[in-house]
């Protein structure tokens, strides 16, 4: 979990990893972002020798993330993800409003749907993603909507325990596919409701999931700054629309992992290059947080060509019961019977667990 402990500042999307993974070399927005950021030119110089995400492996396999990410692309540019809404509006109270969307978001395939405030601290200042060119990149985001939703795809475990083989980031893009789907159609069906209301999925967000996510009670964050979840552990992928419907927000809940994480550090272990702190919290952009070293992570996915997910793979809040992680007391909640599709997928023995 976060904690505030001063002026809360908004992350710039332009120092993001893949943002920057996009910049062309010695393009007008390469030579633009390393003026301001002359010491990280030699990294981005580095990054652009690298392989990239999905470009490691056979042909006939690594199309078919290819295949996926097209899929995506569909959804993603700035007229699917948002547009004017229908001039009638249809009043409706907040309560029904929280029970049809996310009834409406659970039938199009999200596992878990949170609502909560959408606090514009976790809003990019700018825009710094370059996928698409319809998208200015350092234009400023105004963002002005009060709510967000947020919803969740979990992930086929026995697909996990690959990391950070192929399979691993086939089973992340087909679950950032179906979350597309999700949130685009959702926030469509709010506009036609006469609210505004935005998507925000896999390479046209403007928010940062993670904060917004615990903020809507899906769970909490975990040492290695991904989501736990009581239902699935970290075992998921995300995505949200936000928007002015009026709606009731959920309550952040405490599944304990901040105890947990705080003796585990099993991650720390694993992690191959170090980008996970065996220490305590840290300070950043006015929120006590555990901080990872996400741009080393990133050079790792980079260099290794796929979704790593090592630490996903070998965390025991992410595990069916029995599986707990003899160093740290267990969480009650770890202690109820887990869904089917755990236990299902995941394969008896694997070394990482032994």
């Amino acid at each position: 979990m976060y904690e505030i402990v001063g002026k809360l500042q908004q992350f710039d999307e332009r120092d993001q990893g893949m943002a920057r993974a996009g910049l062309v070399p010695d393009s007008e927005l390469w030579k633009k972002h390393y003026r301001e950021h002359p010491e990280l030119e030699e990294q981005g110089r580095r990054w652009a020798t690298l392989p990239g995400i999905g470009q490691l492996g056979p042909l006939l396999d690594i199309n078919m993330e290819a295949a996926m990410e097209w899929t995506i692309n569909l959804m993603c540019k700035n007229e699917d993800v948002d547009g004017e809404p229908s001039p009638e509006k249809i009043v409706i109270k907040p309560e029904r409003a929280s029970d049809k969307l996310k009834a409406f978001a659970r039938h199009l395939g999200a596992d878990l749907v949170g609502i909560g405030p959408l606090n514009q601290a976790w809003v990019y200042s700018h825009v710094g993603n370059s996928h698409f060119p319809g998208k200015t990149i350092g234009a400023p985001i105004n963002l002005p909507h009060q709510h967000a939703i947020v919803v969740a795809r979990h992930l086929n475990l026995s697909m996990v325990e690959g990391a950070p083989q192929l399979p691993i980031l086939l089973e992340t893009m087909r679950a950032y596919m179906r979350l597309a789907s999700i949130v685009v159609t959702l926030a469509k069906y709010i506009r036609s409701l006469g609210y505004p209301a935005r998507a925000h999925n896999l390479w046209n967000y403007q928010v940062l999931l993670v904060p917004l996510a615990i903020d809507a009670g899906l769970g909490e964050q975990a040492r290695n700054n991904i989501m736990i979840t009581k239902e699935y552990g970290m075992a998921i992928k995300m995505a949200a629309v936000t928007t002015d419907i009026p709606l009731m927000h959920d309550k952040p809940v405490n599944l304990g992992v901040d105890e947990f994480c705080s003796q585990c550090k099993i991650c720390v272990e694993y992690c191959p290059v170090g980008a996970i702190t065996r220490g305590g919290k840290e300070v950043v952009r006015g929120a006590r947080k555990w901080q990872l070293k996400g741009l080393t992570c990133f050079e790792y996915l980079a260099t290794v060509g796929t979704d790593c997910g090592i630490c996903m793979a070998v965390c025991p809040l992410g595990k069916p019961k029995g599986w707990h992680y003899k160093r740290a007391e267990t969480p009650a909640w770890l202690e109820e019977e887990q869904p089917e599709v755990w236990r299902e997928a995941l394969k008896e023995g694997h070394p990482l667990f032994k």
